[in-house]
């Protein structure tokens, strides 16, 4: 069947990955697991009317009712889609629940929209203002992002997980079993992963992200490196990440790099007395200079700058 928010792969027989489609909405990856006689959805997307599309496909090609959905982490781009799987147990972390309850009560929904449209104008000023193209590409497909969130925002409804899970929970069912591992602090204060033994497949959440700069200002860049030790034992031959495509176990190590170098790099010109705006000004690391969501890359530069300044660490 032919989606409008996502493509769908199947990574592995009865395991498929949801892989957004740029600038469409949906935002942050997900997936679904054939168990058996019910089916399992990893994460939801950012949007309502994509999520009835993953529900749709995910119990069209795996011929069984959707009975579980996980969310990885309390990021709206993966659990605003709650809504359309009420109906289901929705499993979680306690922190991940209470965030999520917490960032539909910061703001009331008016709130919300005079926020977005302020940040839509900023967006289109920032865009005509960009020289480098990657930059303004990575800031156009945000923009549309942001703009099909903010037609969808009247449609938003809080449904909060009902299964709480803390270090692991194992789902043993007629065709195959699935395991939710939660290791702490990474990307946000409250990570779960989720391993098909069978398969060897990983579904990362946003601690793994394929060919994308990963923000990093909502969690512990240490820890993160720690949870990400922590999969070694893991026997993985394909990782479905939070954004990007269908990724392998080489993938794993290259966000190791990615958060060790931009910790490094950050590090060196803060020893040096530089601000992040003078950081700014220096070029990207060259062998993250080609990832995509380019825009990333200066919230993270002036979230570590403080970061390691209270932190008081050093990398070499």
């Amino acid at each position: 069947m032919e989606n409008h928010y996502f493509t769908c792969e199947e990574v592995r027989p009865g395991v498929y990955a949801a892989i957004v489609k740029e600038g469409m909405g949906a935002l942050g990856n997900a997936g679904f697991v054939n168990l058996g006689q019910v089916t399992l959805v990893f994460d939801t997307f950012a949007l309502p009317q994509a999520a009835a599309e993953l529900r749709a496909t995910a119990e069209s090609l795996t011929g069984n009712p959707v009975k579980y959905a996980v969310n990885s982490h309390y990021h709206g781009d993966h659990t605003n889609g709650n809504q359309l799987f009420k109906d289901c147990v929705i499993i979680s972390t306690p922190k991940t629940k209470e965030k999520i309850a917490e960032a539909f009560a910061e703001q009331s929904l008016s709130e919300r929209k005079t926020a977005l449209i302020n940040f839509l104008q900023k967006a289109e000023e920032r865009i005509a203002g960009t020289e480098n193209d990657q930059l303004r590409r990575s800031l156009e497909i945000n923009l549309s992002d942001k703009r099909r969130q903010e037609e969808a925002m009247d449609l938003l409804e809080e449904i909060l997980p009902t299964l709480l899970m803390e270090n692991k929970l194992v789902l043993e069912c007629s065709k195959r079993s699935v395991e939710l591992h939660h290791f702490g602090c990474g990307h946000t204060c409250s990570d779960l992963i989720m391993y098909v033994p069978k398969e060897k497949v990983l579904f990362a959440g946003d601690l793994v992200l394929v060919d994308n700069h990963a923000w990093m200002g909502h969690g512990r860049p240490e820890e993160w490196l720690t949870i990400l030790d922590r999969l070694a034992p893991f026997e993985i031959d394909a990782v479905i990440p939070g954004h990007g495509p269908v990724g392998g176990p080489e993938h794993i190590g290259k966000m190791k790099s990615y958060l060790k170098d931009m910790l490094s790099f950050v590090c060196a010109h803060k020893q040096k007395g530089l601000t992040a705006e003078e950081i700014l000004l220096k070029p990207i690391p060259l062998k993250h200079a080609i990832l995509n969501s380019a825009h990333m890359y200066e919230r993270n530069v002036r979230f570590l700058s403080d970061y390691v300044e209270h932190a008081a660490i050093s990398h070499s």
